[in-house]
């Protein structure tokens, strides 16, 4: 194409314009294209948009369209009409696409009666991209059980190696044949919408983006029940390899029509894309068109029929209808860029909800007028009732008049907060997210928390709504000191107090769910936690762009919780997510951003094993508590101890000697020398002292460390084995064997309490190691098998199993079971000539000393 001067990007009023314009394109020829693109009546800033579009859309091709692959037309199969695959039988063949068939199929095995849909692919399309895509949708759907996503039942191959899955037969049409045909009214149409919205946000959550929404992957059901199809195309959030193995073949799939932006220009694809997708499914059921230009894409016969099946006397009755919070609905799902859009799913149905309800719609900007129009909207029996506008002007102006006088009295309650705990304290926040309070190390923490808590109640008796983020703030604070048991009795209060002054939909109550989550994680393990956590991502559904910091708190404890359980992709997923979704509001560093980046150190110590990695992400962290000024925070203290474990193991003693040497004084003037801080650092001091050969030094260091940790009763699972395994070692190291035992049956009563599987696999096998070099075969092969057996199904634990089968494999030996021994031992790979070394227990891959830092 000729080359054009750059004009300024088109804006989001061109998008509507943008599209029409390159749907006419995008199947011309290039003769055609460069004569339109030409025609200096259009805005030069749309015709440049069509241009680049149309440069990308030719690069990346439309995986839906006919001969859309750069290979040979796929050799169509036989029809498998009549063959038996699995417990089924081939009945007929109810749809085609270019990768495939779908077969209605019923069970003839005797179990039971049941209808299903059969899916395969095409001999001579499968190749190992779209094999791979095959096995990846059913896999995806295996994980989505949900009352409005078409459902996995069953899945295997043909003999001919072909890959099928067996999938809920869907007795329906495409949702907008089905709305046509019933002839829905708009209300009736947005409901089946919201269920749509309900799909797809669930499928979010288990990470998985669509990337395909539109009427023939939404089926509606004779029963009205939404149906969405076709997880084929779909990306995994948490899929290692990024864009997954149809991107790296050069394929990326989408329908044009309902594409996004980013989509059509090879962009990153992201659970805002298909926010994008649904805008365009709602506009379609609201006007019968795609987006564009309607007086282009329809005829004026065609407009009528349109507006008559929606209930509308006449296409002009309709278009007001659609004009202003819905128009404003659409517009904002379809914003060209990604991070003006809905936030979510969820948002998006709680806007089309709130519109449903008469309410004023997020979409729509918040002035007087409309909020005025909107309580006249939502109160239309009692204005009916009101005889003069004056009267209706005056009822509206008092409502808006009351709703400032609430915002005022918050904004007091805000204010005597603030001013309460200004006299406490002073310094930088160091735990807490409430910005009302700031508290700080001004002689120690500890003292002006329990200042503050005993005087909450003598001067707020009678404002619970005070009291209720006092607590909140008060309890988060508890817990970054480690005082979680009392922690956990404030947040409790916070949380009942919030739930009866502000409701359970309120940020105030989201806050302090979410504190005593993070509370009872701690103290309980991740079964406590859970509960109150599902509590507080509630509260928060729909409301991460009212409250983003707290949203993304949230993600960051979610991925927490699913790391304590084993679930390591699940939580390296949802950190990321969590990060993604902090990034893309282009705020400034957040502490759920720090929590978020620590939770990724630790699963790529397991996913990963890269030393250099886990030393970056620990320092990205220690410089947002910078920016912050929080180096004595909770987040500060991790990044310090991930970063010396990870430069030892990359052989920089001095480094991390000289980086624990910086940092002690401050932790120790904020928290006191019996704190779990300090033994933290003294845990770090230890391994110093052992990576430079000092065995006497470490061993004092790791006692002094664990005399602290085992004064502490609120100790969480996982620290606690920890702080045990470095106890046990130097306990091993003078042969004391009772003291090794106690302190390994101490973590393992911990650890089997609140269930923490990683902390339940490593007491087992160092309690096992102990019986080991006592020569207590018997009693070493019950811990070891009883290590394997903790490891969760997820299997992202699996790096344990050469280091627990070796051991298991000596304990057998010494028993002279010399056959199982040697049956244990062939399921371990031969070692690597590479040293071991992995943070809490031996890494693999890791190169000592190879790079400099």
């Amino acid at each position: 194409m000729p080359s054009h001067p750059s004009p300024p990007p088109a804006s989001e009023s061109d998008w509507a314009a943008v599209k029409a314009l390159w749907t006419r394109l995008e199947a011309a020829d290039q003769d055609e294209r460069d004569r339109v693109l030409a025609d200096e009546s259009l805005p030069s800033t749309i015709r440049e948009e069509v241009r680049s579009l149309l440069i990308a859309a030719d690069a990346v091709v439309d995986r839906f369209e006919p001969n859309a692959l750069p290979v040979a037309e796929p050799v169509v199969s036989a029809s498998l009409v009549g063959r038996r695959l699995g417990p089924y039988e081939i009945v007929r063949q109810v749809g085609r696409g270019g990768m495939g068939a779908v077969y209605e199929s019923v069970r003839v095995d005797d179990s039971y009666q049941q209808r299903v849909a059969i899916k395969t692919i095409w001999r001579g399309a499968d190749s190992d991209v779209l094999l791979q895509r095959f096995r990846s949708e059913r896999q995806i759907l295996a994980g989505l059980q949900h009352p409005n996503i078409a459902q996995l039942l069953d899945g295997g191959s043909t003999v001919e190696g072909t890959p099928w899955l067996a999938m809920e037969f869907v007795d329906g049409v495409p949702i907008d044949r089905y709305c046509d045909d019933h002839h829905l009214s708009l209300p009736a149409r947005l409901d089946l919408f919201r269920q749509v919205c309900s799909a797809v946000q669930f499928a979010h959550r288990h990470l998985v983006v669509h990337r395909d929404i539109k009427p023939t992957n939404v089926f509606v059901t004779t029963d009205g029940t939404v149906k969405l199809l076709d997880f084929g195309v779909a990306k995994l959030l948490d899929d290692p390899r990024g864009e997954g193995t149809l991107t790296e073949a050069g394929l990326s799939p989408f329908t044009r029509a309902f594409a996004a932006p980013e989509q059509l220009a090879g962009g990153v694809v992201s659970t805002l894309t298909d926010v994008y997708a649904l805008g365009v499914l709602l506009y379609l059921l609201l006007t019968g068109a795609e987006p564009g230009d309607l007086a282009t894409t329809l005829s004026p016969d065609a407009r009528q029929e349109v507006a008559r099946v929606r209930g509308f006397a006449d296409n002009d009755k309709l278009r007001r209808a659609l004009t202003g919070e819905l128009e404003a609905i659409v517009r904002m799902a379809m914003r060209h860029e990604p991070e003006r859009r809905y936030v979510s799913a969820a948002a998006l149905s709680d806007d089309v909800l709130r519109y449903l309800r008469r309410d004023r719609v997020l979409a729509r900007p918040d002035t007087l007028s409309y909020r005025a129009r909107a309580f006249v909207r939502r109160r239309r029996a009692l204005v009916a009732s009101v005889t003069t506008i004056a009267t209706v002007l005056v009822g509206s102006l008092v409502t808006i008049a009351g709703q400032s006088r609430a915002r005022q009295l918050e904004a007091e309650r805000s204010e005597r907060a603030a001013d309460f705990m200004a006299r406490l304290v002073a310094g930088p926040d160091a735990s807490s997210s409430d910005p009302l309070v700031r508290v700080g190390p001004r002689g120690t923490v500890a003292q002006l928390l329990d200042s503050a808590l005993r005087q909450v109640p003598r001067q707020f008796p009678g404002d619970a709504r005070i009291r209720a983020r006092l607590y909140t703030a008060i309890g988060a604070n508890f817990t970054a000191q480690g005082r979680v048991r009392e922690a956990v009795d404030v947040l409790d209060s916070a949380q009942q107090l919030s739930r009866q002054a502000y409701g359970v939909r309120t940020t105030e109550f989201a806050a302090a769910s979410l504190e005593l989550a993070i509370a009872e994680f701690r103290l309980e393990g991740p079964r406590r936690a859970e509960p109150t956590l599902r509590e507080a991502l509630i509260a928060l559904e729909g409301r991460a762009l009212d409250e983003p910091e707290l949203h993304v708190k949230a993600m960051a404890a979610l991925a927490n919780v699913r790391l304590a359980t084993g679930a390591v992709r699940e939580a390296d997923s949802i950190a990321k997510a969590a990060l993604e979704y902090d990034k893309s509001r282009a705020a400034p560093v957040s502490m759920s951003r720090a929590r978020a980046e620590a939770t990724l150190a630790q699963t790529s110590s397991w996913l990963r094993r890269d030393p250099r990695e886990y030393v970056q992400r620990c320092r990205r962290i220690a410089a947002f508590t910078d920016q912050m000024q929080a180096q004595v925070s909770l987040e500060r203290l991790f990044a310090t101890g991930c970063e010396i474990e990870g430069l030892l193991v990359l052989g920089q003693v001095a480094q991390a000697d000289s980086l624990l040497q910086r940092v002690m004084p401050g932790f120790r003037r904020a928290y006191g020398d019996t704190s779990l801080a300090i033994a933290a650092l003294t845990a770090k001091a230890a391994s110093i002292a052992g990576a430079r050969g000092d065995r006497d030094g470490q061993q004092v260091l790791a006692i002094r460390s664990w005399d602290i940790v085992s004064s502490l009763p609120d100790i969480a699972a996982e620290e606690l084995t920890g702080y045990a395994m470095m106890r046990m070692e130097a306990a091993w190291a003078r042969r004391e064997w009772d003291v090794a035992d106690s302190v390994g049956h101490l973590a393992q009563q911990r650890t089997n309490s609140q269930q923490v599987p990683v902390a339940v696999v490593f007491s087992h096998f160092y309690l096992g190691l102990t019986h080991l070099q006592q020569g207590r075969w018997s009693d070493a092969e019950q811990e070891f098998r009883q290590s394997l057996a903790a490891l969760p199904v997820t299997h992202d634990l699996d790096s344990m199993l050469p280091r627990v089968r070796r051991s298991l494999a000596d304990a057998l030996t010494g028993q002279q079971r010399t056959r199982e021994a040697d049956s244990v031992r062939a399921l371990v790979p031969p070692k690597q000539s590479f040293p071991d070394c992995t943070p809490g227990g031996k890494w693999l891959g890791c190169a000592v000393g190879s790079t400099k830092y």
